[in-house]
């Protein structure tokens, strides 16, 4: 190209530098250890150059591509670090007299050794480092970690006591005396440590992009490969799936009953309750029936014109259903005795009338007649009452002021047992659960229609807790059964031992029910662990804006046989087998599992500093030239 542009082509590094220094008068290098210095500088601003042009690339490209270059453009100051000491390595050999064969290993092991040595260098350092810094105090750090989540809305003191232990230790490492916690990093943290077996990568408390892809691919070139040391990190993905699993598990899912088997449970302890409230009611009643009162007359004239007067004063004359007329009109005329026990039979008449209508005028009327039948007054002994046969005997001889009190006591009887009926009445139609009990419900469909559906209301549910609050092994039960629900949702039905956590499956099913049903049958604390175990999941899977993971998993597979490969090599070398996969293994775990750095606030995390800009331009102009004629075809 540039040929083609009339300019001159471009020349390697070396030659531009040594045409410069051959320019300024400077000696060129004559002994063997100047020559190998001039390796070292060759190779490692070539590396540089090369490692530059790769993040350049990677920010102007997409796809495979800007991939690719991610991965060329990482850990600069190593790369150059690798390079400058494989061209003094080899450079070495070549001066001892060694051939092109031994240069190359001696390359590759110098070129392995330099960044490990920097690791193990700066491990030491940090180490060192946090021995003589004294630590802040316990009470402290608990100050500063209540100040933090408070920040980000979440109450330390609501934090398992266990769980606080643990986070107060590895808090009292991570601070600095000038840094600053990261809130949102701490509370995912915390989520983590509620999980009994999750383990964290920094990568899934961050939640930075560049760390997530790193920390993924190489997961996957791990996985990729046969030596079982490098697969720590697609281990920790296995282990914290089942970890996630068996946080259900704990919650009730394990050995919880099926749909039917919970059903009937729930269905026998409402029942239970309903037989022992309907015995109550039913004992009032024959009481009732069985007063000396109960055939004393009422003052049939009195009632029917209180009645008549309170519908026309309503305006509800004609909204009156046609058979409690009549029997209002059979009343007034004498037609019938008009009797304790007549009223409470139309009082039970007009009850049945009431629930079954769903018209408010007519539920008013019957409502004024059932009034004015509560207010009619017993007659007293020796009054006849218009209808033959209601006439006020005197039982046993009793005075003559035990009369109207006996039929008053048939009526406080009657009263009392409508009044329990009415109260067992209300809360059965208070609660739909109750209701399907009382008419007869089949238990298979009994927990998705009353207790999972998204039409059971929170107050149907909150009421049918109460139901069950003294029957304790219907209660585990429904727990287990929901518990269970979540599971075979975030598993896609999948059985534990091959299921994959699926957060977003978890969170539809949790959203679902909804937090406020939960907590009717799951305390505080359970509520916030099963909420843990979704935004784990949730961290351990996520790819922000920004990430570049390889789902394809095509090229893991391509680099987890190649590291295979040089390992293999590596292993006929007699000294490289355990340098190689020892870097390999440390490129592949290297500080993903050390989280506390990533406590800190953004800023005061450690990042591998930017080669200058040009350092970098040199490395471009390292790459060599094209030989004038080479590649000439011209005549």
């Amino acid at each position: 190209m540039a040929r083609l542009a009339g300019m001159s082509e471009a020349q390697p590094l070396a030659t531009g530098a040594s045409s410069l220094a051959d320019s300024l008068g400077l000696p060129s290098p004559s002994g063997a250890n100047e020559r190998v210095v001039g390796d070292a500088t060759r190779l490692g601003f070539g590396g540089a150059g090369l490692a530059r042009g790769a993040g350049v690339v990677a920010d102007a490209t997409t796809g495979v591509t800007s991939k690719v270059a991610q991965m060329f453009a990482a850990n600069q100051g190593q790369q150059v670090a690798s390079a400058a000491t494989a061209g003094a390595a080899g450079g070495s050999v070549r001066e001892a007299g060694g051939g092109a064969g031994s240069q190359a290993a001696a390359a590759l092991m110098g070129g392995l050794a330099a960044p490990a040595g920097m690791g193990a260098v700066q491990g030491a350092s940090n180490k060192v480092s946090q021995f003589f810094r004294p630590a802040p105090a316990m009470q402290q750090v608990d100050q500063q970690i209540e100040l933090t989540l408070s920040r980000q809305g979440v109450d330390w003191s609501s934090v398992p006591e266990g769980v606080r232990q643990g986070i107060r230790s590895e808090v009292q490492q991570a601070l600095r005396p000038d840094g600053e916690l990261d809130g949102a990093a701490l509370s995912r943290l915390i989520d983590f440590r509620r999980v009994q077996g999750a383990t964290p990568t920094r990568g899934m408390v961050t939640l930075d992009p560049g760390q997530i892809t790193r920390e993924r691919n190489l997961a996957k070139t791990g996985a990729n490969s046969v030596d079982i040391g490098m697969q720590q990190l697609s281990g920790i993905e296995n282990a914290n799936n089942r970890a996630l699993i068996q946080g259900l598990n704990n919650a009730g899912a394990s050995g919880a009953d099926d749909a039917v088997t919970t059903g009937g449970r729930v269905i026998g302890a409402l029942q239970r309750g309903l037989d022992a409230e309907r015995g109550n009611v039913n004992q009032l009643y024959s009481a009732a029936r069985d007063s000396s009162g109960r055939s004393f007359p009422l003052d049939g004239g009195a009632f029917t014109q209180q009645a008549n007067k309170a519908l026309d004063d309503a305006l509800l004359g004609g909204a009156l259903p046609p058979g409690v007329a009549q029997h209002m009109n059979r009343i007034a005329s004498g037609e019938v005795p008009f009797t304790v026990d007549y009223a409470e039979q139309l009082k039970t008449q007009i009850g049945n009338l009431q629930r079954a209508s769903s018209d408010g005028s007519v539920r008013m009327a019957l409502g004024k007649v059932r009034e004015a039948l509560d207010n009619t007054q017993v007659m007293v002994l020796g009054e006849q009452a218009p209808a033959a046969g209601a006439r006020a005997v005197n039982p046993g001889n009793l005075p003559a002021l035990a009369g109207p009190q006996l039929g008053e006591d048939s009526l406080a009887a009657f009263n009392q047992a409508r009044a329990a009926n009415r109260t067992m009445m209300q809360r059965i139609e208070s609660t739909p659960a109750l209701q399907a009990v009382y008419d007869g419900v089949e238990p298979d469909r009994f927990v998705q229609q009353f207790i999972v559906s998204p039409t059971a209301s929170i107050r149907d549910i909150q009421a049918l807790r109460r139901e069950l609050v003294n029957d304790p092994q219907a209660m585990q039960s429904v727990r287990g059964n929901l518990a269970d629900h979540l599971k075979r949702k975030a598993l896609g039905g999948a059985d534990d031992e091959v299921g994959n956590f699926s957060a977003s499956n978890f969170k539809k099913a949790f959203d679902a029910i909804g937090e406020q049903k939960l907590r009717a049958f799951f305390d505080p604390e359970e509520i916030d662990q099963l909420r843990a175990i979704g935004r784990v999941a949730s961290y351990m899977t996520v790819q922000p804006k920004g990430s570049a993971v390889n789902n394809s998993n095509s090229g893991a597979l391509v680099l987890g046989r190649g590291l295979d490969l040089l390992d293999t090599i590596a292993g006929r070398l007699p000294i490289g087998q355990d340098t190689v996969r020892g870097f390999v293994r440390g490129i592949q775990q290297g500080n993903a599992t050390n989280v506390q750095p990533a406590l800190m606030q953004p800023n005061l995390r450690q990042r591998t500093p930017r080669l200058p800009a040009a350092v970098a331009a040199g490395g471009l102009f390292a790459l060599p030239g094209v030989p004038p004629g080479q590649d000439d075809r011209r005549p």
